[in-house]
C-alpha cells in the first residue's frame, strides 16, 4: 500500500496555524474573566443588537437621504460637514448614553442577582473587577465606531471637513464613553440598597442625555471653528487644561468604583487619597502656570477659583467624613508604626476624623497659596486685596466649620440608624442648603428685624454672606460681627474634631496573625539565590529551596 507523503508547504502551513491558535489560546487565558464574561453576555444581548442594528439603520437612511437632498450638486459643493453633523449625533447616541447606562447596569444586576459578594471574595482583585466592566464598555465602543468609520470616512472625501476636525470629534466622543461609563461604575458600586438603585438609574439616565446634548453642541461649536483658530495656541492650551481635568478626575472616579467594589474591611480609602492629592498638584500647577504667564488675571478671577477649588474639598470631606469610624484589623495591620509616619501618612488612612483633617489640610494649603498670588497681584484689578483676602479666609472658615458639623451631625445618627457613604454625603449636603435657605426666609418673614439681628441670622447662610461681601454692601461692624460668629463656629467645629481625630491617629498597628503569617509563607513564591559577589559566595540564607 502506497503511502501519501504531504508537502513540506502543507507541513509548515500546519504548524504555523498550530503555533497561532497556542499563540491565542494562551493570550485568552491571560484576559480578565470578567470582560470574557461580560463580553459574551453584550453581544448575545438583545438590547445590543436592537441597538447596534438601529445605529446601522440611521446610518443608512442618513447617507441616502443627505445624498439626495444635496442632489446632483453633490460634486461642486462642500457637503462633508453636513453629513458629518448627521454621523455625529448617531454615533454620540450609543456612545454617551447606551454604553456608559449599560456598564451601570453591569454592576447594579451583581447586585440584584446576589452575585456581587461573590465577586468581590473571589480570587479577582477590585482593580480587575472594574477593568473587566470598563473593557466591555471599550469593546462595545470599538464595535459601533467601526460601523460607523466608513460612513465617516465618506464625509471626508465630500469635502467641506478636514482631518483634524474628524480626528478630534472621535476623541471628543471615545473619552466622553470611557469616562461616563466609569462615572456609571462608581454610582452603582456606591449604592447596594435597591430604592437608592431605581433613584440613580433615574438620575443617571437624566445625566446622559445632558451630556449627550452638551458634547454635541461643543462638536458643533468646534467645527464652526475657522481652521486658523485650530492651530492657535489658546486652543493647544484649552485643550490642554480640559485633558488634564479629565484624566485626573477619571482617575479618581476609577480609583473610588475600584475601593467600593472590594469587601468592607478593606482599605478603601489610601488610594482614593492619594489619587485626589495628585489631582490637586495638578491644578495647582496649572494655575500656578496661568497667574505666571497671564497678567490679566485679576483678584476677582482668583477667588472664583479658591472658592471653586473649596467647594471641590467639601464634597471630597463630605465622602470622607462619612466612613466607618472603626478601623478593621486588616487596616490596622497595615498602619504607620513610627511616630513621623503616624503623623504624617495616619490622615491618609480610613474614618472620619483623619478624613476630615485630610480635607482640612489641604484646604489650609490652598488658601496659604491664594494669599500670596492676590497679595502679590495686589495691583491687578477686579476686587480690592482686603476684600479678595476676607473673602477667601471667610470661604475656608465656612467649609471648615460646616464639615466638621456635618461629621459630628453623622456620628450622632449613625447611633440611631445606619447611614452610608451617600447617606453621610446627604447629610453634609442637605445642612448647608438647609443653613443657606433657612436665614432669608427668617428675613423676608421678619420684615421689621433690626439691622443687627438681621446680620446674625445671615451669618449661617454661606452663599448670602460672600455674596455681599463680594459686592461690598456689608458695613464695618457688619462684616465684624459676621466674622466674629462665623470663626468662633467654626473654631469650636475645629476643635471638636481634631480631639475626635486624635483618637484615631492614636490606633496602633496590630500584629499579624499567626494563621496570616502561615497562609503568606505557603502561598510565597521561592525566589532562587543568586550569587552576591563574583566569586560565587551565596546569601545566608542559601539552602532554601528553589
Amino acid at each position: 500500500m502506497a503511502t501519501v507523503e504531504t508537502p513540506p508547504n502543507a507541513v509548515a502551513g500546519i504548524s504555523l496555524w498550530n503555533r497561532i491558535d497556542d499563540a491565542l489560546a494562551a493570550i485568552s487565558d491571560r484576559l480578565n474573566p470578567i470582560l470574557i464574561r461580560e463580553a459574551r453576555q453584550a453581544l448575545k444581548s438583545r438590547q445590543f443588537t436592537l441597538w447596534f442594528v438601529l445605529l446601522l439603520v440611521a446610518c443608512w437612511i442618513t447617507t441616502i437621504g443627505g445624498v439626495a437632498l444635496v442632489g446632483p450638486s453633490i460634486y461642486y459643493i462642500s457637503a462633508g460637514g453636513i453629513l458629518l453633523r448627521a454621523y455625529y449625533a448617531v454615533l454620540l447616541l450609543p456612545l454617551t448614553v447606551i454604553i456608559p447606562f449599560s456598564a451601570y447596569r453591569s454592576l447594579a444586576a451583581e447586585q440584584e442577582e446576589n452575585t456581587r459578594d461573590l465577586l468581590e471574595v473571589s480570587t479577582l482583585s477590585h482593580w480587575q473587577i472594574v477593568n473587566g466592566k470598563l473593557g466591555s464598555a471599550a469593546m462595545q465602543m470599538a464595535m459601533y465606531l467601526a460601523a460607523l468609520a466608513p460612513c465617516i470616512a465618506f464625509t471626508y472625501l465630500l469635502r467641506g471637513v478636514d482631518l483634524v476636525t474628524i480626528v478630534l470629534l472621535l476623541v471628543y466622543a471615545v473619552l466622553a464613553c470611557l469616562g461616563l461609563s466609569a462615572v456609571g461604575l462608581l454610582l452603582a458600586a456606591s449604592q447596594r440598597q435597591k430604592r437608592g438603585q431605581n433613584f440613580l438609574s433615574v438620575l443617571f439616565a437624566g445625566a446622559l442625555f445632558f451630556t449627550y446634548s452638551s458634547l454635541f453642541g461643543v462638536a458643533m461649536g468646534v467645527m464652526s471653528l475657522d481652521p486658523t483658530d485650530r492651530g492657535a495656541e489658546w486652543f493647544f492650551w484649552v485643550h490642554a487644561g480640559a485633558a488634564s481635568v479629565y484624566f485626573t478626575s477619571v482617575a479618581v472616579i476609577y480609583v473610588a468604583a475600584a475601593g467600593l467594589c472590594t469587601f468592607a474591611s478593606a482599605n478603601r480609602s489610601t488610594p482614593l487619597r492619594v489619587a485626589i492629592v495628585a489631582q490637586q498638584a495638578v491644578a495647582v500647577a496649572w494655575i500656578a502656570g496661568l497667574l505666571a504667564i497671564d497678567e490679566r488675571v485679576d483678584r476677582g478671577t482668583m477667588y472664583v477659583a479658591f472658592a471653586t477649588v473649596a467647594v471641590y474639598w467639601f464634597g471630597v470631606g463630605a465622602v470622607l467624613t462619612g466612613e466607618p469610624a472603626q478601623l478593621s484589623q486588616r487596616v490596622r495591620r497595615k498602619l504607620p508604626d513610627s511616630l513621623l509616619g503616624r503623623s504624617l501618612l495616619s490622615w491618609f488612612y480610613p474614618g472620619p476624623g483623619s478624613g476630615y483633617v485630610f480635607a482640612v489640610a489641604n484646604l489650609t494649603l490652598l488658601l496659604g497659596l491664594y494669599a500670596y498670588a492676590v497679595i502679590e497681584r495686589s495691583s491687578g484689578g477686579g476686587l480690592p486685596t482686603n476684600a479678595a483676602l476676607l473673602a477667601g479666609v471667610l470661604t475656608y472658615v465656612y467649609v471648615v466649620g460646616f464639615l466638621g458639623a456635618g461629621r459630628l451631625l453623622i456620628s450622632v445618627l449613625r447611633r440611631f440608624a445606619t447611614l452610608t457613604l451617600l447617606g453621610a454625603f446627604l447629610v453634609q449636603f442637605l445642612l448647608v442648603l438647609a443653613c443657606s435657605a433657612i436665614p432669608p426666609l427668617v428675613l423676608a418673614l421678619g420684615g421689621r428685624a433690626r439691622l443687627a439681628n438681621s446680620t446674625l441670622v445671615q451669618v449661617f447662610s454661606p452663599a448670602q454672606s460672600l455674596s455681599t461681601l463680594v459686592d461690598g454692601d456689608f458695613t464695618g461692624s457688619q462684616l465684624t460681627l459676621i466674622c466674629t460668629v462665623a470663626l468662633a463656629l467654626a473654631g469650636c467645629s475645629l476643635l471638636i474634631n481634631l480631639s475626635l481625630a486624635g483618637r484615631e491617629a492614636g490606633a496602633r498597628r496590630l500584629a499579624k496573625p499567626q494563621r496570616v503569617l502561615e497562609d503568606e509563607a505557603m502561598n510565597a513564591t521561592p525566589v532562587r539565590q543568586e550569587p552576591r559577589n563574583p566569586w560565587g559566595d551565596l546569601p545566608d540564607t542559601a539552602g532554601l529551596p528553589e
